[in-house]
């Protein structure tokens, strides 16, 4: 007789032997007190076997989406592996496996030292292949004052004080949650709101570059990564935030391997 302890399904000899050979399962709810243990590999072939006829067909292109919208709104350290995993039921699980095999979300890691990595959305990498340049994607960018950068030229918004911070958070509430764009608040008072596509992509890329020097001033890393000073503090800010970069003074970073 199989029994549940804590998180764990014990078998019986004869039960293990009925599952030889067979190693990823899923366990979907049938009725009132009974339970099918599938083999995962199953269930995307189920409809052409009549013997799993009664089993409820899952439709996962909802959950996709929803795991995407996870992973696009979530921190970094949110999103490693394993850890990641741990927060999703069964079915966002199987879901997060089909992204992996099909490619639409992928393993990223800031630094290929690292023995875990981050899942991240395919097209967030390749967001400079997909859409034109901003105009702050260039280190010789004219700087602006701060209320004349926008969503549609550059890619961001500042707020410098709590009333439109607020405002802003209300206005692109939606777009927030549904991860496409993301905000954070600056130990200078600040508030920077970035559309999540060119955060991802400047993230990776000012890893890359630190890692071949951990220590760099904000002109430097601008200048190396060819986006505009503010751009570049922006995106200093969210990987301080996740643990990655240390500000040992203004304008002065050292990256945490």
């Amino acid at each position: 007789m199989a029994k549940l302890l804590g998180k764990s399904i014990t078998l019986s000899d004869a039960e293990a032997k009925l599952l030889t050979g067979k190693t990823d399962f899923v366990l979907l709810p049938h009725q009132e007190g009974v339970f099918l243990l599938v083999d995962s590999s199953l269930l995307s072939k189920k409809e052409e076997s009549e013997e799993y006829s009664n089993i409820p067909k899952i439709n996962l292109d909802e959950t996709k989406q929803e795991v995407i919208g996870l992973i696009r709104k979530e921190k970094l350290s949110d999103l490693v592996e394993g850890k990641f995993e741990s927060t999703l039921n069964e079915t966002q699980k199987l879901a997060l496996n089909e992204l992996l095999k099909n490619g639409k979300v992928f393993v990223f890691k800031l630094n290929e030292s690292y023995k875990k990595g981050v899942y991240r959305v395919k097209e967030e990498e390749e967001v400079q292949i997909e859409q034109k340049a901003k105009e702050s994607e260039n280190f010789n960018a004219q700087e602006k004052q701060i209320h004349e950068y926008s969503l549609d030229k550059d890619g961001f918004m500042i707020a410098n004080n709590t009333s439109l911070a607020k405002e802003l958070s209300f206005k692109y509430e939606q777009k927030i949650k549904e991860g496409i764009l993301k905000g954070i608040k600056s130990f200078d008072g600040y508030y920077y709101l970035i559309e999540q596509k060119i955060l991802e992509y400047y993230m990776k890329k000012a890893a890359q570059v630190l890692n071949e020097k951990e220590e760099q001033i904000l002109e430097e890393l601008a200048q190396k990564m060819n986006t505009s000073k503010i751009l570049t503090k922006i995106i200093c800010e969210f990987l301080k935030d996740e643990g990655e970069l240390l500000e040992k003074k203004k304008g002065h970073y050292k990256y945490i391997k």
